[in-house]
């Protein structure tokens, strides 16, 4: 319940918000994976909010799907910093197939408003957030 109010409802309502004050570009970070259809909370919420925030209405509305974040956490998530070390690993050798730091996340997201649009909605997959987060 908590989830779904802090990444599909909360984003909503600041979107919305957004908008009333006259926003015309709006990014949002998804997931890899969103779909409103899905099975899996997850992706679901995360497919839910992008069709919530497009329905607003901006002038633009950049919608960015990274895989896995890569990023250190002051909390202790074992799991986590598990598969961030392996996909860490991979990365080296297939560095936009399973993994984004959240560095080159940031960088692409403000990449997206400084660049002309190709539409008004624009979908950017993990490997277009690597490019655009290195530009």
């Amino acid at each position: 319940d908590g989830f779904v109010r802090v990444d599909r409802d909360y984003v909503a309502q600041a979107a919305e918000l957004a908008r009333a004050g006259g926003c015309k570009h709006f990014v949002l970070q998804s997931s890899q994976g969103a779909n409103a259809q899905s099975r899996f909370l997850y992706l679901r919420v995360k497919g839910e909010v992008e069709n919530l925030v497009q329905a607003v209405g901006f002038d633009r509305c950049t919608i960015l799907r990274p895989a896995v974040l890569l990023c250190k956490r002051q909390e202790s998530r074992p799991m986590e910093w598990i598969t961030q070390q392996f996909l860490g690993a991979v990365a080296r050798f297939c560095p936009t197939a399973y993994s984004v730091p959240v560095e080159t996340v940031a960088r692409a997201m403000v990449a997206s408003v400084l660049q002309p649009g190709k539409g008004k909605v624009d979908v950017l997959e993990n490997r277009a957030i690597h490019e655009l987060g290195k530009a």
